[in-house]
C-alpha cells in the first residue's frame, strides 16, 4: 500500500512539472467558462419567455374602449376600422392562432405609436418575433391596395376637379399637385452604401416624395432614395415625373426651389432682393397652395409616428411599411374627416435649389410662370 502511495505521489509531482498539466488546466477553466455562459443565456431566455403577456386584450379590453380612446390608439373610428378589415382580409393569410384583427390592430398600434415592439407583444399576447412577422405581411397587404387609394389623375376631369379645389382655397389656376420630399429617419444599413444615407443635417434617412390634392389627399408618393440624394434627382427618376412631362399646357404642379422649373412644374421666382410686386404676389399665392402638401405631410407623421424614426434594419422593407402608411392616410381621408389638431410641424431640410439648365422646358416654365403671375 505504500509503495502504491509512493508511486502516486511522484507521477502527481512529473505531472505537475509537465506542460500537460498546463494545458489540461486551460481546457477546465474555459470548459467552466463556457458552461457559466451557457447557464446565463438559458436564464436569459426563461426570462423572455417568462415575460407578463396580457390575455384577451383584444377580445376583452379593446371593446370596451370608448370611441374617442379607440380613434386616439389606432388612429381611425371603429367603423372605419371595420371597413379597413373587409378590404384588407381577402389579402392575408389566413391563420387560426391570430385572426385578422388581431393582425391589423397591432399593426397600427406599431405604425401610430413610438412604442418597442416587446411592449407591443406584450400587449397583444404574442412573442416579439411574431410581432415582427405580423407588422411585415400586414403592411404588404395594406400596401396592395395603393392602386386603388393612391392615383396620379389620369383624366381631364379630375385634373379639373383637383385645379378647381386648389383655386378655390387660393386663387392659384391649374394646380393639379403640390410636391415635396420629406425624410424618414432609418438605421443607416450596414453595408458600403452607409454613407450614402445620411443627409445634410448629418443624420440616416430616407427620402419620401409626396404629392397632394388641396384636401391633403396622396396622389403619389414615390420612397427608397437613401437621404443624401437631391429632391431634383429624385424627382427626375420617379415614374410619376414621364406623367407631369405630358400634362395638358394649363396644369402644373407647385414645388420649391428645389425643382427643375418646367411647363409642368412651377416653383416660386428666385427671392435676390430684386423681386418686384407682380413676383412677390406670385410668389405669395405660391407659398399659401403649396402648403398643403406640408400640411399633408405633418398628418401623415402625427398619425403614424413611426415614421419619426423608423427602427428597421431590413432596408428592403423599409419603403413597404412608408407606403402602406400613405395607404392608410388616404383610406382614412375617405370616411373621416381632417382634425386640424393632428397636423404637426414638420422638421424639413432646407431646399436645395434645382441645377440650372437653360432648356425649353425651363424656359416654357419660366414664361408660364409669368403669365399665371401678371394674371393673379
Amino acid at each position: 500500500m505504500a509503495d502504491t502511495d509512493e508511486l502516486t505521489a511522484l507521477l502527481l509531482d512529473e505531472i505537475t512539472n509537465d506542460d500537460i498539466y498546463d494545458q489540461a488546466m486551460l481546457i477546465q477553466n474555459s470548459l467552466i467558462d463556457i458552461s457559466v455562459t451557457v447557464a446565463g443565456l438559458v436564464e436569459e431566455v426563461q426570462e423572455k419567455e417568462e415575460s407578463v403577456r396580457i390575455e384577451g386584450y383584444v377580445e376583452e379590453i379593446i371593446p370596451l374602449y370608448s370611441a374617442i380612446d379607440f380613434k386616439a390608439h389606432f388612429r381611425m373610428s371603429r367603423t372605419t376600422f371595420e371597413e379597413l378589415c373587409m378590404q384588407v382580409s381577402p389579402l392575408m393569410n389566413q391563420e387560426r392562432t391570430v385572426t385578422v384583427d388581431k393582425k391589423l390592430l397591432a399593426t397600427l398600434w406599431i405604425l401610430a405609436n413610438p412604442e418597442s415592439y416587446r411592449s407591443v407583444a406584450d400587449r397583444f399576447g404574442m412573442s416579439k418575433g411574431s410581432l415582427h412577422l405580423i407588422v411585415i405581411s400586414t403592411c404588404h397587404s395594406i400596401s396592395e391596395l395603393m392602386e386603388e387609394y393612391i392615383c396620379f389623375p389620369s383624366t381631364r376631369r379630375e385634373m379639373e376637379a383637383i385645379a378647381d379645389g386648389f383655386r378655390q382655397r387660393s386663387g392659384m389656376p391649374g394646380v393639379v399637385g403640390a410636391i415635396d420630399g420629406t425624410h424618414v429617419s432609418v438605421p443607416a444599413p450596414r453595408s458600403v452604401h452607409r454613407a450614402a444615407f445620411i443627409n445634410r443635417k448629418g443624420q440616416s434617412s430616407m427620402v419620401v416624395q409626396l404629392i397632394c390634392d388641396s384636401t391633403l389627399r396622396l396622389l403619389d408618393v414615390y420612397t427608397g432614395w437613401p437621404g443624401s440624394v437631391h429632391d431634383a434627382r429624385v424627382y427626375r427618376n420617379s415614374p410619376v415625373s414621364h406623367k407631369i412631362d405630358d400634362l395638358p399646357d394649363e396644369f402644373h404642379l407647385l414645388g420649391d426651389s428645389a425643382y427643375p422649373i418646367s411647363k409642368g412644374m412651377l416653383v416660386p421666382f428666385r427671392d435676390n432682393g430684386h423681386l418686384d410686386t407682380v413676383q412677390k404676389k406670385f410668389n405669395a399665392c405660391h407659398t399659401s397652395t403649396r402648403v398643403d402638401v406640408e400640411r399633408a405631410i405633418g398628418l401623415l407623421k402625427c398619425k403614424f409616428r413611426r415614421l419619426k424614426h423608423l427602427e428597421m434594419h431590413l432596408e428592403q422593407e423599409i419603403p413597404v411599411v412608408i407606403g402602406s402608411c400613405c395607404v392608410l392616410h388616404n383610406f382614412i381621408l375617405k370616411y373621416e374627416t381632417v382634425d386640424v389638431d393632428d397636423i404637426d410641424d414638420i422638421d424639413t431640410l432646407q431646399a436645395q435649389e434645382a441645377p440650372t439648365d437653360r432648356g425649353r422646358d425651363r424656359m416654357a416654365g419660366e414664361d408660364k410662370r409669368m403669365s399665371i403671375a401678371l394674371s393673379l
